[in-house]
């Protein structure tokens, strides 16, 4: 039996000039940039940039749609060729978007994520629409999209029992070894040697909320992938948390002086 030797140094430069694998892109985040939604957010990592706005808790227009006990949680995913970046958002060579995941596939995933956070007990008979719009698609977009929509729902004062982090982690199989790239960026993804996992990792405890895998992976890769989200959750936590303890002083300084 031969185990896989998994590295997180590559062998060259990253595209981006990152030197090793386990090094996060540049984040940046704009709260409440939609003055129409109840909660919005632009949640960036490196080149890509996807903007989230939630609305609700409100009544279903549709009354079909409503549970008597709970709130309904609704994603609608947009992307398309207009959005820009480093690669196109609909190339067929690149896997930057959803990793061979369609728009409806992708929207099951992020609202079963936000399901088990959101607490849906406290919004009866309410619907709570998340919109998630890519602007511009570089590696990791299903990830930033996550994030973005966290944000936006914590914009928005909707209750959660723990703030899921999303991390995309690239296998690149090279022999018997496997080297692993943290959020990768759209030249990464393209090969057919890689395989490509996203985890929504819990804030609470770290573990596992939910994951999505492209391509073949080893049992001794897909553990430390976890490992390495769960890393890398703690530094993007962190920085949600300082966007928004930001947003809330100029709110306060912005009360006190008018």
């Amino acid at each position: 039996m031969v185990l896989n030797q998994i590295t997180s140094s590559p062998t060259e430069t990253r595209p981006d000039g990152r030197s090793t694998g386990s090094i996060l892109r540049p984040l940046s985040c704009e709260i409440s940039c939609l003055s129409r939604a109840d909660g919005s957010a632009k949640f960036s990592a490196g080149q890509t940039s996807v903007l989230a706005a939630v609305y609700g808790p409100a009544a279903p227009r549709v009354a079909q749609r409503e549970k008597a006990t709970e709130a309904v949680i609704g994603v609608v995913f947009k992307h398309g060729s207009k959005s820009g970046g480093s690669s196109s958002v609909g190339s067929n060579k690149a896997l930057s978007v959803g990793y061979g995941a369609t728009e409806r596939e992708i929207e099951r995933f992020i609202t079963g994520t936000i399901a088990e956070c959101v607490v849906v007990r406290d919004y009866p008979r309410t619907v709570i629409e998340v919109v998630i719009q890519i602007l511009k698609a570089d590696g990791g977009v299903i990830s930033v999209a996550i994030n973005s929509a966290i944000v936006a729902l914590m914009d928005a004062g909707i209750s959660m029992r723990s703030i899921p982090v999303s991390t995309t982690l690239l296998v690149k199989h090279s022999g018997i070894s496997s080297e692993l790239r943290l959020d990768p960026t759209a030249e990464e993804e393209i090969g057919t040697d890689c395989a490509a996992t996203i985890f929504v990792t819990d804030s609470a405890n770290y573990g596992v909320v939910s994951c999505l895998t492209s391509g073949i992976i080893s049992q001794d890769s897909y553990l430390s992938c976890i490992e390495a989200s769960s890393r890398a959750s703690k530094a993007v936590i962190a920085f949600m948390r300082l966007a928004i303890e930001q947003k809330v002083t100029r709110e306060v300084q912005t009360l006190w002086s008018s």
